[in-house]
């Protein structure tokens, strides 16, 4: 399973992001002997998020690929949230990769994508209720959170317009990759993430914001399955266009004010947060406007619309602000 295992998975994690979508056992007599064994892990996540919080309408496409035993595969996870609900798109599946070019983001059963960084995508997702095209610029560089020999993890903007089902919604899209040598995207990773957080958010005045916090013990991850490098336990950004606003540095400021345990399991999630910033951009109050789980148990994956307010100065004058967050418990 992002993971979806970036739901993805890892992204889906890998954060998607980073193993996601497939529903593999967490079986410790499945994980390679050494990470060397095993090509490079490539993930792809695109997160559009409409021109403003009204517009109500987040898409988020994760193309994961990777290769086991002479045979290479890719997995495809994609939702929408339009009219205050998610839905989770057809195909989000598993598929065989045709080569080893693992740099490349072959076509999966529904959705194709073609460009790169510098010229900007097209995504075409054709399947189930929803056809559309998902066009960007170049992509900005924003936020490096990891930048290893081993694993290297990106995160961008650009400015995107989306149709759907022949109808033009404008905003903006975050493209995060992700590749890291020795990852097995057919594990689920128990010990990756624990109460892992990750906002991508944008402001009225068009500020990007995004910071993540990930409680894992990083240490007792890189002995147990060979690793030498992982993701980095917390850390983000505050830009408006080319300037650096912020650079978030641990620990982060982040107090879940509400939390919600949903059906048969055995875990809370966060709902509502508090967020302190520094005090020329204000704190910080979101809130969950929806949310869809691929959940079980003792874990899931949860994807949420985000919605809320930054307070600045003596008179509380607001901002609002909104996008996209994923949560690990």
């Amino acid at each position: 399973m992002i993971y979806i295992h970036p739901a993805f998975r890892i992204f889906l994690l890998v954060f998607v992001f980073i193993q996601p979508l497939t529903a593999v056992a967490a079986d410790p007599g499945n994980a390679p002997s050494s990470p060397e064994d095993l090509p490079p892990f490539h993930s792809d996540r695109f997160i559009f998020r409409g021109k403003d919080v009204d517009d109500d309408l987040i898409i988020l496409f994760s193309f994961d690929r990777g290769g086991k035993e002479g045979r290479y595969w890719g997995d495809f996870f994609g939702a929408i949230f339009e009219r205050n609900h998610w839905a989770f798109l057809e195909g989000n599946d598993q598929y065989p990769y045709l080569s080893a070019n693992l740099k490349e983001i072959q076509a999966s059963y529904y959705a194709r994508v073609e460009g790169t960084t510098t010229s900007g995508f097209v995504i075409r997702y054709d399947g189930g209720d929803y056809r559309l095209k998902l066009s960007s610029g170049p992509v900005h560089s924003l936020y490096t959170p990891n930048d290893g020999p081993l694993l290297k993890r990106k995160i961008g903007s650009a400015e995107a317009v989306v149709t759907i089902q022949g109808k033009e919604h404008w905003g903006d899209m975050i493209h995060e990759s992700l590749v890291w040598d020795g990852f097995d995207g057919l594990i689920r990773y128990e010990d990756l993430y624990k109460e892992y957080q990750a906002f991508y958010l944008k402001t009225e005045q068009g500020r990007q914001i995004y910071f993540h916090q990930n409680k894992s013990d990083r240490r007792a991850f890189l002995k147990n399955h060979q690793f030498t490098e992982t993701l980095q336990p917390e850390g983000g950004i505050v830009r408006d266009q080319e300037e650096m606003l912020y650079a978030f540095s641990p620990p982060l400021q982040l107090a879940s004010l509400k939390k919600k345990t949903p059906p048969f399991a055995l875990y809370a999630v966060p709902h509502k947060w508090e967020i302190d910033l520094p005090s020329t951009l204000g704190r910080s109050f979101l809130w969950a406007r929806g949310q869809a789980s691929k959940n079980w148990i003792l874990g899931g994956y949860y994807i949420m619309a985000i919605e809320g307010v930054i307070k600045k100065g003596e008179g509380e004058e607001e901002e609002r602000v909104w996008g996209f967050a994923e949560y690990f418990p």
